[in-house]
């Protein structure tokens, strides 16, 4: 999207949200300086929370992405989920560098989206106060059984209420039931 396309995007859905849910705005990009300017203009347009993936473009190591973080973090007054997309970024970032990313201040959450439902629970373990989402569709059911706190789902645009459902048996425990919703979403969360 173009800067203003971003812009338009964000005021959208901050306006449809009109405060009820939070809008959180990716800003991931190549450079510190980069994703503080998407920063800057999606808090400006109403978002209430950041979503950033490591560095793109290449992969850092530990110690560059937790600068990269850093850094972004002392430009905004904003809350910043980690995004943890291995395929999207080329960075698998591992749950010790997770838990010490969430050590940084406004750092509040990651979106574990490897695929690989035993890292929700080495990330409950290794951060206790960071929140845990399942970033990927086709495990949510493992993930959500995991323990982790929320769900960041593609297929929730079109089965909402399905997806609603499994998060809900899930977190009372009713495993024969979310095993049911989530057979029938399966297929549509893999398309």
């Amino acid at each position: 999207l173009s800067a203003s396309e971003r812009t338009l995007v964000i005021e959208t859905l901050a306006a449809a949200a009109d405060g009820r849910v939070p809008v959180t705005a990716g800003v991931s990009s190549v450079t510190p300086m980069a994703s503080i300017g998407y920063a800057g203009e999606a808090a400006a347009a109403g978002a209430s929370a950041l979503m950033m993936l490591p560095p793109l473009g290449y992969e850092g190591d530990e110690r560059e992405i937790e600068a990269f973080y850093r850094t972004v973090a002392e430009a905004t007054e904003l809350p910043i989920m980690v995004y943890n997309n291995p395929k999207a970024s080329g960075t698998d970032m591992r749950p010790g560098l997770i838990a010490r990313l969430g050590e940084i201040e406004r750092v509040e959450a990651v979106k574990e989206c490897s695929g690989d439902a035993r890292r929700i629970a080495e990330l409950l373990n290794a951060a206790p106060g960071l929140e845990v989402l399942v970033g990927g569709d086709d495990w949510a059911l493992e993930g959500l059984c995991g323990g982790a706190t929320g769900w960041i789902a593609g297929v929730a645009n079109v089965a909402p209420r399905e997806c609603v459902e499994l998060f809900r048996l899930c977190r009372e425990g009713s495993l024969e039931e979310a095993r049911a919703v989530y057979a029938r979403i399966l297929p549509l969360a893999r398309l």
